[in-house]
């Protein structure tokens, strides 16, 4: 096995195994574990706290408990978290915290507190005017509330110096799966579109100084080797997610690979740094503030397409493909627009509709195999 393979197996196992991470690190430190609700939450102040931060992105399993409090038109994400939550699968998490960022989300909060009272649950409300200096100092007075009651769990202060030493860390972790994202461009042979989500993935399961030391010893393996004259569909993924397994699969199989991504799960979280400022939570206010391209964010301008433009421009991709999350209302609405302006700056597309709990993929294969030959007939 290669050095490449290996890392790449590791990173594999955790992105697979939550919950023995979860368990490892319980018994390796002693500390304690909050899970993270999508989406725009700073990590950094949980990290700051001494607890490990672990991601919270449903997963893919049956649900038969979550109607007890989910309706059916509710996200596939959700759906599977409050399958997990009813089922005890969260019973290693200390705290949940959850930003409410969307219509389902605003609620998830007080049906966790009835499902697990044990469990304290934290709720996040995120200012819509988040670039105004009021925004800002919104956002770092919320991001003060998590760390007071994160406090009252651990039973030792949060300083401020914890938190910049925090933040500091995860700008190195995010520029790290930046220069991670570019170099596997020219390592498409190796980099599936399976192994990049498996990158992303397993950094919700792990410290970030962990994770940031073996992304770099990826990134210095794929630099060694010779890039690779990929011959088939490089497209740029824009959406929530690309799960399930079976959806990464199906990319391989049709010829794709994923050049960059705009996921919420994704690059969403890794590229926008935390500027400099004297006070470590201003500098979080100032993240957000900063941010551009989502829906789970107010963006009048509506900036996604041209961002997408720019990530399609910048690794020369064939198309787009929209990830669009069944039943998801903000990416819903941000589509027409995407929509827009990808056909003014004639880039093909594909809209591609789907849950983490798939049923039945024909359809799906259906339409990849069909964007695929579309992509093959524009290069001849």
């Amino acid at each position: 096995m290669s050095k490449v393979e290996e890392i790449l197996s590791e990173l594999g196992y955790v992105a697979h195994h939550p919950a023995r991470m979860v368990e490892q690190w319980k018994k390796e430190t002693g500390g304690k574990a909050v899970g993270i609700m999508p989406i725009h939450c700073a990590e950094e102040v949980v990290h700051a706290a001494g607890m490990l931060p672990v991601g919270m992105w449903g997963g893919q399993t049956s649900i038969s408990l979550a109607p007890e409090y989910l309706q059916s038109f509710c996200c596939s994400i959700m759906k599977a978290v409050m399958e997990f939550t009813m089922s005890g699968a969260y019973k290693n998490l200390d705290a949940i915290i959850c930003p409410e960022t969307c219509d389902t989300l605003r609620v998830i909060p007080l049906m966790m507190r009835k499902a697990i009272p044990q469990t304290p649950i934290i709720g996040v409300v995120l200012p819509d005017n988040r670039k105004i200096d009021a925004g800002i100092k919104y956002t770092a007075a919320e991001y003060r509330s998590i760390v007071k009651q994160l406090e009252q769990i651990t039973g030792n202060p949060v300083k401020d110096e914890d938190l910049q030493n925090s933040v500091e860390i995860y700008n190195e972790h995010h520029a790290a799966m930046m220069e991670f994202f570019k170099v596997a461009v020219d390592h498409c042979d190796i980099i599936t579109p399976y192994n990049r989500h498996m990158v992303i993935k397993s950094s919700y399961f792990m410290p970030k100084e962990k994770h940031t030391v073996l992304v770099k010893a990826l990134i210095d393996e794929l630099i060694k080797l010779q890039p690779s004259q990929f011959k088939g569909h490089k497209v740029v993924v824009t959406g929530i997610m690309s799960e399930p397994d079976e959806l990464l699969e199906m990319f391989g199989k049709y010829g794709y690979a994923i050049v960059a991504d705009d996921l919420a799960q994704g690059s969403r979280q890794f590229r926008t740094p935390a500027p400099a400022d004297d006070d470590p939570y201003i500098r979080l206010g100032k993240r957000l503030a900063n941010f551009e391209g989502c829906s789970c964010v107010y963006d009048p301008e509506k900036l996604r397409g041209k961002l997408l433009k720019q990530l399609v421009d910048e690794t020369q991709a064939d198309g787009v493909v929209v990830l669009m999350m069944k039943f998801c209302d903000p990416e819903e609405y941000d589509y027409p627009f995407i929509k827009q302006d990808l056909e003014e700056a004639g880039i093909p597309h594909l809209y591609l509709e789907i849950e983490q709990q798939m049923e039945s993929s024909e359809q799906v294969q259906t339409r990849l195999q069909a964007f695929a030959e579309l992509l093959e007939e524009r290069k001849n």
